[in-house]
């Protein structure tokens, strides 16, 4: 096909292509400098996740006032053969927690750069009156039985089973309590049998698994309180560090055993996971890339949207590092991997309009020209509408998601620059040269595959290192690929003449004359058989969609720790095992807060009330005995073990010639100045049973009771099972809250609140999902705006955006049959879905104008649009869907999700571009345009 003479149009194309050394020069740079602020980042401050809400300035005000002196850690060992009550089981039990205590002795159990020193604390046991090193277990019982119990007098390494069980049921029957905390720690799938042993009819008990409980010094290992959540704080590492070295101990050689510590190092596995992910990573870019090489035909094309996309990643990072981008999993990885896919497109559309234009021009300066001109409105359409999608997370009041917001438009921007203007610009330069033709020849074949292979693997491996490992490394691979795939070649391959065709653009411009006339001819088909079927058409994607919005209405926000983790990790084995055999016991811990007046009877008896309405709230945990699971010591617990104890009261009796009075023997004193007696008496010496006994240490008070000049401050934990449910939390906190509406009208009690991990978890998983949510229709409107701006037409800029609204409702409805509930990440991508529609839809919806502008048959400029555009959307999104579809099979779920509905996502874009909006623009477009 040829043309008569037609000079280039002076407009921004052609200063752009009269410019490209300048511009060249400048762009490599520009992306120079960027790779140093990226490169010397140091700051890594993570974006806040949490949304503006009581619960959070609670848990402040709770961290500011209580500072546990104590971190935690619970481990489940369960038996091998069904028994873990047994001698043998219960004997390598307590050997590897003395290995553990002679580990932490000598030092061996100190994380990196912290003082080596003993970590664990120590421990007082009331059931034996003295300070012991901190781990607790059935073992600990056991063993003091056998050695005290005159019909036993053995240990635990010479002891048989019989005596073992003798000493466990003499543990399980003792009326005191004083074993309560060890005997739940044995599983609840134990079950008991009646037997003769010693002469003596027993409980033989047989317990799957039990819990070790192993308690450290929180000051020593860096104060703060612990969360379980991806924080990245070097406090929270080597805590996990410490914790995963207590785990290697208690498990030994797992002889009779299998242990699996709980929730103990999220950061450290989220890490693992993440480098596990990386390779899957690097594959999904690769394969992007060569989908795309595929795509556009062309061995200059391939290898310089390889460097672009490299390019992209470093434009993105350093712009973000200076205007002050927080990280986090979102920014730091999600926005990176995801922003390819639309620079893919960006860069897919523009080459291949400049191809279209060659294969009529025969000229690399007319063919970029032409070709932009026709393709520049539609790209700055693009970035604007995507960056106006991106920025409407700018509304929302967290952090973390207004940071996505500008991340995003940053990516989208440099797209836009990077790989829709400078890399078609650079190739079009690179088409004047003629060079030695490659050849023919089987080795020449080889050499170009072999050099496309290695562009595409380390622009992946580059990307990677850059976002996950090294940025400056990554940087310099990158460099190096470009010198090898393009500098090289273009040396190596001697420049004869300039602005002539040569013999490789020849050869290419027929094979996509004759690629593209004969292989789209089915594809023209499909689509066109949409629009000359509207009713058809109009029907069955109303209802797909009417459908797919009532399915999309039941997706809920949900948490499941298996959405982010491998199911087979230690960290979610361990939470597994946790829920088995602890159940409905114990949970992960909530806090009730109380702040003033607590020596005033009025606010003991409400809190009295609250306390007597747990007991029977089902969704709290439950002791064995059917107590409720509230943290000892507390707030009552407290005064009624000193005002039940004739040792306390003698003590104040003989200190202050004080009678404390309790009329009506519920534990409580009568009156407010024997309450605050009480309460001064356990911060300053402790609390003490009716035998006299120490039960709880000054210490331990102190961490769940504070007096200020002129109130008192309390927390009261209390386990919440289930915890994995964000249903079963919502239901405990809606029930825990109707218990507190008694304290509204007392004057006494001035500040009170529920929060804790699983409710600030609850609030930001809702407060983000509900914000990404909301800022769909908000870039939606807005692009709706710029269009019609834009396009001066209301009626093409509504059908532009109405693909949109399809591939949301689509996509949602989908992850609710596929079984995704609505997180962070699925979120992220349903707001990702408006930039990839909308950028689809301008494409073709400016294609089919320019078309129909220069003939006035609807169907024929809507066939040259599916030629054209059709064909560059379908390479596209191919390489992109390829690409993330190979991130689907990553083993950690949150990237294999993220993959799977992110190539999901723009198959449904393509789909609303291709069947959708042909059928659209066919219906509102007059048979005559201006």
């Amino acid at each position: 096909m040829s043309l008569p003479e037609k000079s280039a149009p002076k407009n921004v194309p052609n200063w752009l292509y009269k410019n490209s050394k300048f511009l060249s020069i400048l762009f490599i740079l520009i992306t120079g400098v960027f790779i140093f602020p990226f490169a010397n980042n140091q700051t890594n401050e993570i974006a806040n996740q949490n949304p503006k809400a009581a619960v959070f300035d609670l848990q402040e005000t709770i961290n500011q006032t209580f500072s546990s002196p104590l971190h935690g850690q619970w481990a489940i060992a369960e038996s091998r053969n069904g028994d873990i009550l047994t001698a043998k089981s219960l004997n390598e039990i307590l050997k590897n927690q003395n290995f553990l205590i002679d580990a932490d002795i000598k030092g061996l159990l100190t994380p990196k750069g912290l003082e080596e020193q003993s970590y664990l604390a120590k421990y007082f046991n009331p059931a034996t009156q003295t300070h012991t090193t901190a781990v607790i277990s059935v073992a600990n019982v056991v063993e003091k039985i056998l050695n005290d119990d005159p019909r036993l007098n053995t240990n635990l390494s010479e002891a048989t089973d019989p005596q073992v069980k003798f000493a466990i049921h003499l543990m399980m029957s003792d009326k005191s309590k004083k074993f309560q905390q060890e005997i739940d720690t044995i599983s609840i799938k134990a079950s008991k049998e009646k037997r003769i042993v010693l002469g003596e009819e027993i409980d033989w008990w047989i317990s799957p698994a039990i819990i070790i409980i192993t308690l450290s010094d929180n000051q020593k290992l860096g104060g703060g309180s612990y969360e379980v959540a991806v924080t990245g704080d070097p406090i929270s590492i080597n805590k996990e560090k410490f914790d995963r070295k207590i785990q290697k101990y208690l498990r030994g050689e797992e002889i009779n055993y299998q242990l699996w510590s709980v929730a103990i190092d999220i950061n450290l596995e989220s890490e693992k996971q993440g480098k596990q992910a990386s390779i899957f990573i690097t594959l999904t870019v690769i394969s992007a890339l060569l989908i795309t090489g595929l795509v556009l035909n062309s061995y200059w094309a391939f290898v310089l949207t390889s460097f672009g996309i490299g390019s992209l990643i470093i434009w993105l990072k350093g712009i973000s590092t200076i205007v002050g981008i927080k990280t986090g999993l979102i920014n730091d990885l999600i926005v990176p991997i995801a922003m390819i896919a639309l620079g893919v497109d960006f860069a897919i559309h523009a080459i291949r309009r400049y191809q279209e234009e060659f294969i009529i021009f025969k000229n690399p300066k007319k063919a970029y020209i032409f070709g932009l001109s026709g393709l520049i409105t539609a790209l700055t359409l693009a970035f604007i509408s995507d960056s106006i999608a991106f920025l409407a997370n700018i509304t929302s009041q967290i952090e973390a998601v207004v940071h996505f917001g500008l991340s995003a438009a940053i990516a989208v921007m440099s797209s836009f620059i990077v790989l829709g203007l400078i890399i078609p610009l650079l190739f079009s330069k690179i088409s004047e040269f003629q060079f030695n033709n490659w050849g023919n020849s089987k080795k020449s074949k080889f050499l170009k595959l072999t050099l496309c292979i290695f562009t595409a693997s380390v622009t992946g491996i580059s990307v990677i290192i850059m976002i996950a490992v090294n940025p400056f490394y990554g940087s310099i691979l990158l460099i190096a690929s470009g010198l090898i795939s393009i500098i090289f070649p273009l040396i190596i391959l001697k420049k004869i003449n300039k602005g002539t065709l040569n013999n490789h653009n020849k050869e290419f411009a027929n094979n996509v004359s004759h690629k593209y006339g004969i292989n789209t001819k089915i594809f023209e088909k499909l689509i066109l058989f949409f629009p000359k079927n509207i009713f058809f058409t109009i029907t069955i994607f109303s209802l797909i969609t009417i459908i797919s919005i009532l399915n999309a209405i039941r997706l809920e926000p949900t948490f499941n720790i298996e959405d982010f983790f491998d199911s087979k990790s230690d960290f979610v084995v361990g939470l597994d095992k946790l829920e088995i055999h602890n159940g409905d016991r114990g949970g992960e811990p909530a806090i009730a807060y109380f702040e003033g007046d607590l020596t005033d009877p009025t606010s003991i008896k409400n809190i009295s009330i609250f306390f007597d309405n747990l007991k029977n709230n089902p969704n709290i945990g439950h002791l064995s005995n059917g107590d409720p699971y509230i943290s000892q010591p507390n707030l009552i617990s407290i005064l009624q073990y000193n005002t039940n104890s004739k040792y306390t009261l003698d003590l104040i009796e003989k200190n202050l010639n004080t009678s404390i009075k309790d009329s009506n023997f519920d534990g409580i004193p009568d009156s407010k100045k024997d309450i605050e007696i009480i309460l001064n008496f356990a911060i300053q010496e402790g609390v003490y049973n009716e035998n006299g006994e120490l039960i709880f240490t000054p210490e331990s008070i102190y961490n769940i009771l504070r007096k200020s000049e002129n109130s008192y401050a309390t927390q009261i934990i209390i386990g919440i099972p289930g915890t994995r449910d964000l249903k079963q939390i919502s239901k405990a906190w809606n029930s825990l809250n109707s218990d507190f509406k008694h304290f509204e009208y007392q004057s006494t009690i001035r500040k009170f609140g529920l929060t804790g991990s699983p409710f600030t978890r609850k609030e930001q998983l809702e407060a983000t999902t509900k914000s990404l949510q909301r800022s769909i229709p908000i870039a939606a409107i807005s692009a709706l705006i710029v269009l019609t701006i834009a396009m001066r037409s209301f009626k093409y800029a509504l059908i532009t955006v109405i693909p949109i609204g399809l591939v949301v409702a689509w996509l949602y409805s989908t992850m609710q049959l596929l079984g995704f509930g609505l997180n962070l990440v699925t979120s992220t991508i349903g707001a990702i879905s408006i930039g990839i529609g909308i950028d689809y839809s301008i494409h073709l919806t400016q294609r089919f104008r320019e078309e129909i502008s220069k003939n006035t048959n609807k169907f024929q400029a809507l066939k040259t649009t599916i030629n054209g555009t059709g064909i560059a959307l379908l390479g596209s999104s191919a390489s992109s869907i390829i690409g993330f579809l190979i991130l689907g099979f990553a083993p950690m779920p949150m990237f294999s999700s993220f993959g799977i509905l992110t190539a999901i996502m723009i198959l449904m874009s393509l789909l609303a571009a291709l069947l959708v909006l042909p059928t659209l623009l066919i219906i509102t477009t007059k048979t005559k345009s201006n």
